[in-house]
């Protein structure tokens, strides 16, 4: 884990060679997917109080539904991310790469519960202030995979998660109502 943790690390400081490492190492997408998992526990967390409660069976439902949501995300958002850049922008890229990025991204996204504690209410301000950062490690992402320029990667980016945000909306993801 400790070769994760230095990974991610490089990713939120958006150091070329963590991207370079997620292109090449096919294991990084199951080190992804635990990143995405942790971080929807820590959501979790935030959300139902603290893990003190977790022995009561409803909020097992809750953690699992919420970690699987994540999941469901995370797979989404890779692929609507490369569906843009392939079919829209017409540029190249792997999926499982757009996989692996997305989901070393995914805990910058605690950031929303931080800022929702701090200003005491949820919505945009924290929305926006949790995703700014995940949207910055995808566009580089992006351009590092798919070679483009940053305005390009930029739109791809904040593109797909308004893809994400529709399909959210349609079949409602999300545990919490």
């Amino acid at each position: 884990m400790g070769e994760v943790a230095s990974r991610f690390l490089q990713t939120i400081r958006l150091e070329r060679q963590a991207f370079v490492w997620m292109d090449f190492n096919d294991r990084a997408t199951g080190d992804a997917l635990v990143l995405v998992a942790i971080t929807q526990v820590l959501m979790f967390a935030g959300f139902a109080g603290g893990l003190g409660s977790v022995f009561n069976i409803g909020l097992w439902d809750l953690l699992i539904g919420l970690v699987l949501s994540g999941l469901v995300q995370w797979l989404l958002y890779s692929a609507i991310a490369w569906a843009i850049v392939r079919y829209i922008v017409q540029a190249s890229g792997q999926y499982a790469t757009y996989l692996r990025f997305t989901g070393f991204a995914f805990p910058t996204t605690l950031i929303t519960i931080a800022v929702a504690i701090v200003i005491g209410e949820a919505g945009l301000i924290p929305f926006i202030a949790g995703f700014a950062w995940f949207l910055a490690i995808i566009a580089r992402g992006i351009e590092y995979e798919s070679d483009l320029p940053a305005h390009r990667a930029w739109f791809v980016a904040i593109g797909a998660l308004g893809g994400l945000l529709i399909v959210d909306a349609i079949f409602n993801f999300s545990p919490i109502t």
